[in-house]
C-alpha cells in the first residue's frame, strides 16, 4: 500500500513561503529534502512547480493543476518539456520527468503503484490533502523562528498523528535559530470522537 507524505519546513509562525520561494535560507534543509524524496514520485501544484521551474531530477514530478491544458516551461536550451497527463503510463519514480494531473484523489490513485510519494507544496495542496484524510504522514522541518510570509502551513489536527522521530539542530554562531527534523505518523484508530 503507497504512503503519502507531507513534505514541508515550517517556521514557528506556520509561514512556508513568500512570494513563491522560501524566506529562509537553510541548506541542510535542502540536503534533507532531496535526501527524503530522491527516488520517489513528488506532486505538487502548479505555483510551486513554477517557482522550481525546471523538475527535480531523480524523480516523476507530478504537477496538480486545475488546467488540464497547462505546460511547464521549455528546458533553459529552448527545448520543450515532455509531459505525460493523467491517465497515462507513468514511469518509475526515480525517472526525471513531468506528469500532470487535475483532480488529488484521482491523482493519488494513478500513484498507486508506488510505496511512497511526497506532496511538496503548495498550502493549497496541503490543505487539501489533509482536509481529505489522504495523508499518511508528515515530515516537517520545524524552524524556531517566526518569518514574513504569505503562505502559511494549514492548521492540522495534532491528535491525528502522533510523532515518531526528531533530529534536534541547535542554532548556531551562522544561524540564530535552531530547527528540528521532525516526523508524524497519522493515528491509525483516530475517530473525530477522539
Amino acid at each position: 500500500m503507497m504512503k503519502v507524505s507531507i513534505v514541508a519546513a515550517v517556521a514557528r509562525n506556520g509561514i512556508i513561503g513568500i512570494e513563491n520561494r522560501l524566506p529562509w535560507h537553510l541548506p541542510e534543509d535542502l540536503a534533507f529534502f532531496k535526501q527524503t524524496t530522491l527516488g520517489c514520485p513528488v506532486l505538487m501544484g502548479r505555483k510551486t512547480y513554477e517557482s522550481i521551474n525546471r523538475p527535480l531530477p531523480g524523480r516523476l514530478n507530478v504537477v496538480l493543476t486545475s488546467n488540464a491544458g497547462w505546460q511547464p516551461a521549455p528546458a533553459k536550451d529552448g527545448t520543450p518539456r515532455s509531459v505525460i497527463s493523467y491517465p497515462g503510463e507513468l514511469p518509475s519514480g526515480g525517472t526525471t520527468q513531468i506528469a500532470t494531473a487535475t483532480n488529488l484523489p484521482d491523482t493519488l490513485n494513478w500513484l498507486s503503484g508506488f510505496t511512497q510519494v511526497f506532496l511538496i507544496g503548495g498550502s493549497n495542496l496541503y490543505q487539501q490533502a489533509l482536509d481529505q484524510d489522504l495523508v499518511d504522514e508528515l515530515i516537517l522541518t520545524e524552524i524556531q523562528q517566526d518569518f514574513t510570509g504569505d503562505a502559511n502551513f494549514p492548521q492540522w489536527e495534532r491528535n491525528r498523528f502522533a510523532e515518531t522521530d526528531r533530529i534536534t539542530n541547535p542554532a548556531t554562531s551562522e544561524r540564530a535559530w535552531g530547527f528540528d527534523f521532525v516526523k508524524y505518523a497519522r493515528v491509525v484508530n483516530y475517530s473525530a470522537k477522539n
